[in-house]
């Protein structure tokens, strides 16, 4: 990562630093004390330390694996019934809660009924109340991260990665308890990473090491504070060696934050579309006359507005979704912004709100093919997905009859 800036080396702590059974770190930065409690994300174990730890130690400070954003979700027990998946697909945001929620709910699974994904954290968060110390976030923004990620790869890749992420969701784990405290091994985590194709090593350095050296730095940032004698901070067990190596170096996050803005292809690429069969259908209508122009203009209208209605069926949308589905497909040939995907789960989403036992369900419901009909979150993710497919056949099809007839 180039544009980040190290302008100290490590020092290593003399000093002793807590017992626990869980990956730990201790750091003496400045005369403050650090101590890092590595945990996985659904073990009771890693809970039962972290009470252990903010007890025994007592800080002045504590930190959490979380961004702003997360921390404001998991203190607030009725986010979920605030949640308006109605504005998170009207400001197109839908792919970041899609992510967050397949993340959350493949956790969720290995996990087991006493234990939620992200216990440690809540557990971190109220004894700080508690006790009425500084709750500070130090995780990067869960958007920027997302952002940055999919930034880096391209569109095949995005499917890709998208398929394994859907793949995760879609099968039933079973986890041991021994299977999770391994988990916690730093060592696991890098063989899972080493797996991916070199080619995708630009996500596995966004998601892990980016976020490490964030990390890093906004614990130490927490230790400026003079007033500041002891901070804890309690982070998943495969930051812990990131976070050794750039503690106690000043980092500069700004590139870190940043988000990948659209390149020119990708504004020229919108114009491909409407360019394509405006000139298609100027070019069947000049050479092969005004009735084949038009008859073009029909199979466009109903073969690609009918496969995007279908989808929008078989997802057993609304029947107003399925209308503006067949409506908009053709439409978005020419306007991009129109995709008859976006279009029918914005409705679906303003027809059918999900409840909030359907967010709660979503690990339980994808386990069966009735479930992800029946969920109204996993819905509306189909309403989305089959009607986008359908049209996106539709315009091969269509474009590939024109171009026969042509020539």
């Amino acid at each position: 990562m180039r544009s980040i800036k190290k302008t100290a080396q490590p020092r290593k702590s003399t000093k002793k630093g807590f017992k626990t059974k869980e990956p730990y770190l201790f750091k003496t930065i400045d005369k403050t004390e650090v101590h890092i409690l590595g945990t996985a994300h659904i073990s009771k174990q890693s809970v039962e330390e972290v009470e252990k730890m903010i007890q025994t130690i007592k800080p002045d400070v504590i930190c959490v694996e979380l961004c702003e954003s997360r921390i404001k979700s998991v203190e607030d027990p009725d986010y979920l019934k605030k949640l308006d998946i109605f504005k998170v697909f009207k400001e197109r945001k839908m792919w970041l809660l899609l992510s967050s929620l397949i993340l959350s709910s493949f956790q969720k699974k290995m996990g087991n009924h006493d234990i939620k994904p992200g216990d440690e954290m809540r557990k971190a968060i109220s004894l700080g109340r508690s006790l009425r110390k500084p709750v500070v976030a130090v995780d990067r923004e869960i958007q920027t991260t997302l952002k940055r990620s999919w930034g880096n790869v391209g569109f095949f890749s995005k499917i890709y990665l998208f398929s394994a992420l859907l793949a995760s969701l879609l099968v039933k784990e079973d986890v041991s308890d021994e299977k999770i405290e391994e988990m916690k091994s730093d060592d696991i985590l890098k063989d899972l990473f080493t797996q991916i194709p070199k080619k995708y090593e630009s996500v596995k350095n966004v998601i892990i090491d980016e976020r490490d050296v964030y990390l890093a730095e906004k614990i130490r940032l927490a230790t400026l504070d003079k007033k500041v004698k002891k901070v804890v901070a309690v982070v998943g067990a495969g930051h812990l060696a990131g976070i050794s190596r750039n503690i106690e170096l000043q980092n500069d996050l700004a590139p870190l934050d940043e988000v990948p803005q659209k390149k020119i292809w990708d504004h020229l690429s919108l114009a491909i579309y409407p360019i394509f069969f405006a000139g298609l259908i100027g070019y069947t209508t000049y050479s092969l006359g005004g009735e084949a122009g038009m008859d073009l203009v029909s199979k466009l209208i109903y073969i690609k507005g009918g496969l995007a209605a279908l989808g929008a069926l078989i997802a057993w949308a609304h029947p107003i979704s399925i209308l503006l589905a067949f409506i908009t497909a053709p439409i978005g040939t020419f306007l991009p912004i129109f995709k008859a995907g976006w279009v029918s789960a914005l409705s679906e989403s303003y027809l059918r709100k999900p409840l909030v036992e359907d967010f709660e369900r979503i690990a339980e419901d994808s386990e069966s093919l009735s479930g992800l009909w029946k969920n109204r979150v996993i819905h509306i993710f189909l309403v989305f997905f089959l009607p986008q497919f359908g049209s996106t056949i539709g315009t091969f099809l269509v474009a590939g009859k024109g171009l026969k007839d042509l020539f």
